[in-house]
């Protein structure tokens, strides 16, 4: 029957282009029908392509590929660790406390000019959640004297509509702690 369309589409010369993608059609449906599949064609139409291997086993390699899921998730979890630090890094508060430190003579005098973080990555410690009202951080500090600090803030507040209540703002240097609280300028922070 096919060929029968075919071969009446071929004697009117209007339709034959017609009645050939008509035939590819049904013919594809035919053999996608039956179960046959069809042979892939090269681009040059020289000779079929066939595969004719067996698909690799997933289960092969098992030790090898829980390996490789636990390395991912360990670069995952340091990812996520890096990014929420650079959170903190960035805070106002931490600026702050940061601007306040290099403003004070008390601390200029035991760490020196150009005090910033310590080491080549940064890290804030501990909790800083302005939303809720908790902040408990500590991070390390260093200035021109190539001397490390130690600085501790706790602050918190019963709700969003009251200001923060520092209980603990210090910078810890050699063992000598130096309270932040009782220095002059600190109340506009």
């Amino acid at each position: 029957m096919l060929r029968s369309i075919a071969a009446s589409g071929k004697k009117t010369l209007g339709h034959s282009r017609l009645s050939m993608a008509m035939y590819r059609n049904l013919s594809a449906e035919a053999f996608k029908a039956t179960g046959a599949a069809t042979p892939i064609t090269l681009k040059n139409k020289s000779r079929p392509m066939r595969i004719e291997r067996d698909l690799p086993d997933p289960t092969k390699d098992r030790l090898k590929n829980r390996a490789q899921l636990g390395l991912f998730v360990v670069a995952i979890g340091v990812s996520l660790a890096c990014i929420f630090n650079y959170e903190k890094t960035q805070s106002p508060i931490v600026s702050n406390s940061l601007y306040h430190m290099r403003r004070s003579q008390k601390i200029r005098d035991l760490l020196g000019d150009s005090i910033d973080f310590d080491g080549l990555v940064p890290w804030v410690y501990g909790d800083l959640n302005q939303v809720a009202g908790r902040v408990n951080i500590s991070f390390y500090i260093r200035g021109s004297n190539d001397v490390q600090g130690i600085v501790k803030l706790v602050a918190d507040r019963e709700n969003k509509h009251q200001e923060f209540l520092i209980h603990d703002w210090s910078v810890t240097v050699n063992g000598k702690k130096i309270d932040l609280l009782t220095e002059e300028g600190t109340k506009f922070l």
